[in-house]
């Protein structure tokens, strides 16, 4: 049996970060695929995709948090790795799914506690002259879209952050890093998220804080100047300007601000500072994870010893994040006017029927299934399906095509995404043409 002791202390120094969905990995997928954005977004060199190490280097390495025995699919080493969950947001098919305590269910919680704990801390508007309470203003509720006109381009993420520093009667929330808190900075614990880092932050925990409650979400990006793997943080902004477009399509009064001084989320004078507490919130949700660890791997070898086949284990569940998106904007009410929703949400795809040799090769390498094979229509023509909520906007059928048939525009509305059924098209009837490329 082995050592539980041996078994915690290694978790606990050098734990896994993430599993792998084979499914959904576009190189596990389609050995001819050259997708390594993980390892491309990795800040410390800790994952390797293909044979990108060498075959010997590879075979050699211990790789944990993905394990894989062939040459194709990622490989994460977990010495190396420092936990900053750059490589799973970057996935674009999230065939990388972060496991305990950094689960997509533990932070979409605490995205949420901490939106929930930003509304509460709202102070009480002041009161007029009769003595009532006085509702915010519409500069004050809304940021900075309350003084931009209606349709114009939204300002920048700093001037954005600039603008909700400023902003009074607005309730904030935060995300921070680990290091922030050891740097001694009075951060409240109930309103902020404490990460390792902050690249595990995308667009879904930023609107799903604000739809709990907080109107502004302040992104701290102080320690980062510092830091080693300030690399990992590099697509911040743009995660933080595509959260901030679909809150303005929806007309969600919140602002998202990329700010490099504590004084949104400070904690009272009054109050603990978010230091000990979140820490020991980590540790705490580490420690369960050790236990439960080691529990299994005891029951495993056990099992495997008495000739016990272990129950198969439950499938994991991609676009954890994407559902609960989707689900807290359809919650918000879609939107009038049936808006064109961001590229981030999901793209429009056609198929140029002309162009098309009605290979379906596409639908068949979609690793979300969002463009899928659905019989057969008149003529000996194909019928594919478009499931715009199920699309990752990935870039695997654009990537497939030979006649360069397939376009993915940020034109689809919101009435289609949230289509009770998929959108049909038809493409010819199998035919030989000219390859464009």
């Amino acid at each position: 049996m082995p050592n539980l002791i041996d078994i915690a202390q290694r978790l606990a120094e050098q734990p896994a970060v993430a599993l792998l969905h084979e499914e959904r990995c576009l190189p596990e997928r389609d050995l001819g695929s050259s997708c390594a954005r993980c390892a491309e977004a990795c800040p410390v060199d800790a994952i390797a995709v293909g044979t990108t190490r060498g075959d010997d280097d590879a075979s050699a390495t211990a790789y944990g948090s993905v394990t894989k025995d062939g040459p194709t699919g990622p490989r994460i080493d977990d010495e190396a790795c420092v936990h900053c969950g750059r490589c799973i947001t970057a996935c674009p098919t999230a065939a990388l799914l972060a496991i305990a305590p950094l689960d997509d269910d533990a932070l979409l919680d605490a995205s949420a506690q901490a939106g929930a704990a930003a509304r509460a801390a709202l102070p009480l508007a002041p009161r007029g002259n009769d003595g009532d309470l006085q509702a915010p203003t519409a500069a004050q509720g809304r940021g900075v879209r309350g003084g931009a006109p209606q349709g114009g381009t939204p300002p920048a993420a700093g001037a954005r952050g600039e603008a909700a520093a400023s902003a009074a009667g607005s309730s904030c929330g935060g995300f921070v890093c680990e290091r922030a808190v050891r740097g001694g900075a009075r951060i409240d614990a109930e309103r902020t998220v404490t990460l390792p880092c902050l690249g595990w932050v995308d667009e879904a925990l930023i609107v799903h804080m604000a739809c709990a409650g907080a109107q502004r979400i302040a992104l701290l990006t102080a320690p980062c100047a510092s830091c080693e793997h300030a690399a990992a943080v590099d697509a911040l902004p743009q995660a933080a300007d595509a959260a901030q477009r679909i809150l303005d399509t929806w007309q969600l009064d919140a602002v998202v601000s990329i700010v490099d001084a504590v004084d949104d989320v400070a904690a009272p004078d009054d109050e603990d500072a978010a230091g000990e507490v979140s820490r020991r919130g980590l540790f705490s949700q580490a420690r369960s994870a050790l236990v439960e660890a080691a529990t299994d791997a005891a029951s495993a070898q056990i099992d495997a010893l008495a000739g016990r086949r272990a129950a198969d284990a439950p499938a994991p569940e991609p676009d954890r994040r994407r559902w609960q998106l989707l689900d807290d904007l359809h919650a918000a009410g879609l939107p009038s006017g049936d808006a064109v929703v961001p590229r981030a949400l999901a793209p429009r795809v056609d198929i140029d029927a002309e162009r098309c040799s009605g290979c379906a090769l596409c639908a068949g390498f979609c690793p979300t299934q969002a463009l899928r094979k659905a019989g057969k229509a008149a003529g000996g023509r194909t019928l594919l399906e478009f499931d715009a909520a199920l699309c990752r906007d990935c870039g695997t059928c654009t990537d497939t095509c030979r006649y360069e048939a397939i376009s993915r525009e940020e034109t689809l509305t919101v009435s289609e995404l949230f289509a009770l059924e998929p959108r049909a098209i038809v493409i010819p009837k199998r035919r030989v043409l000219p390859s464009r490329r």
